[in-house]
């Protein structure tokens, strides 16, 4: 099964500091096929930006750049559309809804990190842990 990367996996899979990143990385080097779209890829520049991660642009963008030439990535593109959306308790699921929606259309599953995530019902039996 592929997967669309979720920010949080991106992040884990590029960066020592987060503590998921061996397993991530491990992972993301072994994956026969996995997926990233414009959400994540700009996510991930905004995170590593931010002062959790203290990135330069250009370490972003070189960190970024070694996932997306990997043999086993490809981009998806986003057609999905606000009102695809599921009834939501807040916009802190927005971004998680959208991108659970842009998996399923491509008939992917969404790797994340996220346990809460993977426990809402509007996820299940799209977003999973894949370590």
């Amino acid at each position: 099964m592929s997967h669309l990367l979720d920010v949080n996996f991106l992040l884990a899979s590029a960066w020592s500091r987060h503590s998921g990143h061996v397993a991530a990385n491990r992972w993301l080097n072994s994956a026969t096929n996995f997926a990233t779209a414009p959400v994540t890829q700009m996510g991930f520049l905004r995170v590593s930006l931010s002062p959790a991660y203290g990135a330069s642009f250009g370490d972003a963008q070189t960190a970024l750049r070694a996932i997306l030439r990997l043999k086993a990535h490809r981009f998806l593109t986003d057609a999905v559309l606000a009102d695809s959306l599921p009834s939501l308790a807040n916009g802190r699921d927005v971004t998680d809804a959208h991108l659970v929606r842009l998996a399923s259309s491509h008939g992917l599953k969404l790797a994340t990190l996220d346990t809460v995530l993977c426990k809402k019902s509007w996820a299940s039996g799209i977003a999973e842990n894949p370590l």
